[in-house]
């Protein structure tokens, strides 16, 4: 008899043991076991951008850390940098042509408030084509992030 009661006590505490390990450590959650959560990311929040490309960094020559509009590699092309998250870029979400004020207006957005994003500070760059009715890039004034400047 002795013997059952000294195992006995390792026994009951290696079932709790496994029985605790089942559940926390199972990558197959089985028949019964809750759903988990869908991950939240940039994937699952992502802005729908008007650019034909988006790449990390910023042409040679534009100041640091502020927003900026470039031309592009062609007439028809702007270069639009932001700063932000690498993996939760500010990207062109709108492009429109004011021929009456002689403006194109880019409208930007971050990531949504249900994005998971890294915490750095680097530059994005978004090639926007102009709209068909709008003039070649050079000397084009552009309203950006709340400010107007001139196409280079």
């Amino acid at each position: 008899m002795r013997t059952i009661r000294r195992t006995a006590p390792a026994i009951l505490l290696a079932a709790l043991l496994a029985g605790c390990a089942g559940s926390s450590g199972s990558t197959d959650p089985g028949e019964g076991a809750p759903t988990p959560l869908p991950a939240t990311s940039a994937a699952t929040d992502a802005v729908p951008s008007v650019a034909e490309t988006t790449f990390p960094g910023a042409p040679e020559g534009v100041a640091e850390g502020e927003t900026a509009v470039v031309a592009g590699d062609d007439a028809r092309h702007l270069q639009v940098v932001t700063y932000g998250s690498s993996t939760c870029p500010v990207v062109p979400t709108d492009v429109t042509w004011d021929a009456g004020a002689g403006t194109l207006r880019i409208t930007l957005t971050g990531p949504g408030a249900l994005a998971t994003c890294t915490m750095d500070l680097v530059p994005t760059t978004s090639v926007v084509a102009l709209p068909d009715d709008a003039p070649d890039a050079a000397g084009l004034t552009v309203e950006v992030d709340e400010r107007s400047v001139v196409v280079e």
